[in-house]
């Protein structure tokens, strides 16, 4: 079995999904479309579009089940799956929107892991980034030694960065803004956060378009003992390689 930890961070992604697709291969000449696995990927057999409706309820229900066969997608309670769910159907935007129908067919309509996940594969494969000039939604991509130097990068403490709407901290993807919740710490040296998903429960939700070119921005309040910081994410500003 393929190794699930990216389609874990894609759950509460979705919005982000042509994020994640950064360093991803190419969909090669003639493949197919979103929900159907590249050639020779080996995740067997992929179905797209067969099955119930997604739904949070579905959806959540189904990562429940998933969890049983061993592929841990999400340790949040279904409860808060499905709110979580709900936001990005609904209160995200349409690009949101669309990526969180495409990736819960992919759930529903596939029995393995595996499948699953040549069918999130197809799916990120396909994705295709911008420049601020082009406007838009999806990743914006940046010269490496650009990237490298971008707000954010190498910070220890939350302290050390100082974070607005306008100049947030600018991370490739959703689960690069959990790792950069994760790794930064309180000026004492604690971490406030203790996995992905309890970081993650720290975001207030989005404060509309920000940053250097008007991607998205997130918002998370992270507690610490000298005091709660409010911490702007860009989670679109990728690496042009």
């Amino acid at each position: 079995m393929r190794d699930m930890r990216h389609l874990a961070g894609s759950v509460f992604a979705l919005s982000a999904l042509a994020v994640i697709s950064c360093g991803s291969p190419q969909r090669p000449a003639g493949g197919g479309g979103a929900g159907s696995a590249p050639a020779g990927d080996g995740g067997g057999d992929v179905a797209v579009g067969t099955g119930p409706g997604v739904t949070p309820a579905n959806v959540c229900a189904r990562i429940a089940e998933l969890r049983t066969q061993g592929c841990e997608l999400s340790t949040l309670p279904e409860e808060e799956c499905r709110d979580e769910l709900h936001r990005a159907l609904e209160e995200r935007g349409p690009d949101s929107r669309t990526a969180t129908m495409q990736l819960g067919r992919c759930m529903l309509d596939n029995e393995s892991c595996d499948a699953i996940a040549a069918c999130v594969d197809a799916l990120v494969s396909e994705a295709e980034p911008r420049t601020c000039e082009q406007g838009g939604g999806g990743a914006v991509v940046l010269p490496r030694a650009e990237w490298e130097q971008r707000h954010g990068a190498g910070a220890t403490r939350y302290s050390s960065v100082k974070t607005t709407k306008a100049e947030p901290v600018e991370v490739c993807g959703i689960p690069a803004q959990m790792e950069w919740l994760l790794g930064a710490t309180c000026d004492d040296g604690s971490r406030p956060f203790r996995d992905y998903d309890h970081a993650h429960s720290a975001r207030v939700g989005n404060v509309g378009e920000g940053g250097r070119c008007g991607s998205i921005i997130d918002l998370y309040e992270v507690p610490c003992p000298e005091g709660t910081y409010s911490i702007f994410i860009d989670a679109y500003v990728c690496p042009a390689d």
